[in-house]
């Protein structure tokens, strides 16, 4: 990835890597939970399309906020899946810059849609980033 596809924007934001439920290890998608920093407020949900500064590193990445109503959570949750990235940090800062909405976030009838959904989000992210 080159510098330029990683402009912060108002749409920069920074937080702190915190425990989730780890549901997206156990589907294959595994993610990082944030916490965000006092001064960010971020009130859309959906799949985004983000770009992480992360140990002075850039990666790529599909960020999701919401409640997870396929899950039947309600707690919001602000979580990204970095691509090529598995390592543990929690406790660190990281910055995330939202580029674009993929999709509003939707309560699927079942896991394996969800899973598959999650699939073609990836897809059009890979392909965003690849144009």
């Amino acid at each position: 990835m080159d510098d330029r596809s990683f402009r912060f924007s108002e749409h920069t934001l920074t937080g702190t890597v915190i425990h989730g439920l780890k549901n997206g290890r156990k589907f294959g998608f595994p993610t990082i939970n944030i916490q965000l920093d006092d001064s960010c407020q971020f009130d859309d949900t959906g799949v985004f399309a983000v770009t992480i500064l992360l140990r002075n590193k850039k990666y790529q990445g599909m960020l999701y906020v919401g409640t997870r109503p396929t899950l039947r959570l309600q707690n919001k949750s602000l979580e990204i899946n970095i691509f090529d990235f598995d390592e543990d940090c929690y406790n660190e800062k990281v910055q995330f810059n939202i580029l674009k909405k993929i999709r509003p976030e939707i309560n699927f009838e079942s896991i394996d849609l969800l899973l598959n959904q999650i699939r073609k989000d990836k897809d059009e992210i890979l392909q965003l980033f690849n144009n």
